[in-house]
């Protein structure tokens, strides 16, 4: 069985990740991005990426740009590898595109030195986000002002208990007109997207926490197994073997053009 070659470095200053698979046969459930962009590049192989748009195969040197609450999945019917940058939204409309770029330029010139890309591949992911940068997919807005609020409360605090009966009472909705709404906004059922973000959160507490069930217990689920299940799930790893493919650059850290952070290598899993 090939192994999946995964690593995953974060900016907190920036609000940039940075993930790197190689040789990966990993393919993903329906999910969406939480407020962050993603812009992609096939490095070796193809992948197809499902969005409500189409279903489109991507091959070497292909880019391709998920916008955030898209839902989509990925499957693989062969080994691939793929390099993407995770943008925080807030990002993107606080700074000027150039400085963003210049950022993101940093962190894949460090990819670069270590033979991870070449300069093509660069140039076509900084050329994707300059497309992208005024797309109207980019500035939509939400319909509904209480599912907005109710989508940023799931987003900060995933750990609270709240049913869908609840859920549609504080949006002042019945329960059935209320999931519909909410599918048609976010793209997810409303427990596909508590869970989604439960997990996201544990990919933050996951370099804290002491125990693999302190993180659990802390994001909502009731135990480790199914903490484990859902995480792998969504992340395609478990969560042990994703703390140590991980690495987060410090919020005060600065980086400057002459020095990158090292971009390690990859444990095989």
């Amino acid at each position: 069985m090939m192994a999946n070659n995964i690593r995953y470095l974060y900016n907190a200053q920036t609000g940039i990740e940075l993930i790197f698979c190689k040789n990966s046969t990993i393919s993903y459930p329906l999910h969406n991005h939480v407020s962050v962009l993603t812009i992609g590049i096939i490095l070796d192989g193809s992948i197809v990426l499902t969005t409500n748009k189409e279903a489109r195969t991507y091959k070497q040197n292909e880019t391709f740009a998920i916008f955030p609450y898209e839902p989509h999945s990925i499957s693989a019917h062969d080994s691939y590898s793929l390099l993407t940058l995770c943008i925080d939204k807030n990002a993107i409309n606080d700074v000027e595109v150039a400085t963003i770029q210049k950022r993101i330029g940093l962190l894949l010139m460090q990819a670069l030195n270590m033979g991870k890309i070449n300069q093509y591949q660069i140039l076509q992911l900084l050329n994707c986000l300059d497309e992208i940068a005024n797309s109207p997919d980019w500035h939509l807005k939400d319909h509904n002002p209480y599912i907005h609020d109710l989508k940023k409360q799931l987003e900060l605090y995933p750990e609270c208990k709240l049913s869908v009966e609840e859920m549609a009472q504080n949006v002042f909705l019945s329960k059935y007109h209320f999931i519909r709404s909410f599918k048609a906004e976010v793209g997810l059922t409303p427990h596909q997207f508590q869970i989604q973000n439960r997990i996201r959160k544990a990919q933050r507490l996951i370099h804290e926490a002491n125990t693999i069930t302190e993180v659990a217990l802390t994001t909502g689920f009731c135990d480790q197994s199914h903490f484990i299940k859902q995480f792998e799930k969504y992340v395609g790893l478990p969560p042990l073997t994703y703390k140590y493919s991980s690495g987060i650059i410090p919020q005060n850290t600065p980086i400057p053009s002459g020095a990158l952070v090292p971009f390690s290598d990859t444990k095989e899993i």
